[in-house]
């Protein structure tokens, strides 16, 4: 029996449902289920059941429940403990989205380099991956965005940002607001369809019937040549691709009517030695600062 199948049990057990379990987990309903059925496999007997208002634990389930909270609990209490006696760190694992990877982490990095404490070592994802890492222990921290129902974890809002059309001159065209409607008659280029941004996006789609015209890329170099070499648009944050919109190879206009935020947040395990969380918050509050005070990649303080 592993540890793992006793979290995701219990977290579907308190959660009441599938869906809302698999959300604060960070993984894929199918994964979870999986590993519910092979903790039912090992023991021999049912330990959920749905019925109209969702899902509760057979009898064998509430009995497996309570030991698995007393377990859990220990887990966290052993982690605390060895973790007070752990030497100062060597380093931060943290993960990065690509936006916050172009206008935070080199800068933080740098920081972390050359003042006292641990150093940071970067590694870059989409946000639903990197919080599913930090959720499980893989990683110390990441900055992601709008993480949902994280268990396990601690959350610090940094800021809000709206998503912007970016493409060519001639097909984004001017003004400063686009409204959503207009997506519609151009090409994009879009994240993976599981990937938070897509699904707001294409939520919006659907409110105003909409059929978007698109391909899918989630590699930031090939969107880039996708929008300045074969005539795509995108839907990100502006300082995805700041320096090129800066220099002229491509255009932007926030998306309206309905306008499209995310908040990113500073994610780290609950495991994570304070100091090093303390040392990691304080260096990238400034950094945070002064891009919203300069205001050219059109972040604003957290949304409520």
């Amino acid at each position: 029996m592993l540890l793992r199948q006793l979290r995701y049990f219990l977290t579907v057990a308190e959660a009441g449902s599938f869906t809302a379990a698999a959300r604060r987990l960070h993984v894929s309903q199918p994964a979870l289920g999986y590993q519910v059925k092979q903790l039912e496999a090992r023991f021999g007997t049912a330990l959920l059941a749905r019925h109209s208002r969702g899902i509760e634990p057979t009898p064998a389930g509430s009995v497996l429940a309570e030991h698995a909270r007393r377990i859990m609990a220990e887990v966290e209490a052993a982690e605390a403990a060895l973790g007070a006696l752990r030497p100062a760190p060597g380093a931060i694992s943290l993960g990065v989205t690509p936006t916050p990877g172009r206008a935070l982490a080199p800068a933080l990095v740098a920081a972390a380099a050359t003042g006292p404490g641990p150093r940071i070592g970067l590694r870059e994802g989409l946000s639903d991956e990197l919080a599913r890492l930090v959720a499980n222990g893989e990683l110390d921290a990441a900055l992601c965005y709008d993480p949902v129902g994280a268990e396990r974890v601690n959350l610090v809002p940094l800021y809000t940002e709206d998503l912007f059309l970016v493409g060519p001159p001639e097909l984004v065209g001017a003004g400063p607001d686009i409204g959503f409607g207009a997506l519609a008659r151009l090409p994009l280029v879009l994240d993976g369809r599981f990937q938070a941004g897509r699904r707001l996006i294409e939520a919006a789609a659907r409110e105003q019937g909409l059929q978007l015209d698109l391909i899918e890329a989630e590699a930031v170099t090939v969107k880039r040549e996708l929008l300045v070499r074969h005539g795509r648009c995108s839907i990100v944050p502006l300082g995805l691709f700041y320096e090129e919109i800066r220099g002229g190879q491509l255009a932007a206009r926030r998306v309206v009517s309905p306008c499209i935020s995310r908040t990113l947040v500073l994610m780290t395990r609950r495991g994570l030695d304070p100091a090093s969380a303390h040392k990691l918050h304080a260096d990238l509050l400034p950094l945070v600062a002064r891009n919203i005070e300069a205001g050219e990649l059109a972040w604003r303080r957290p949304d409520a």
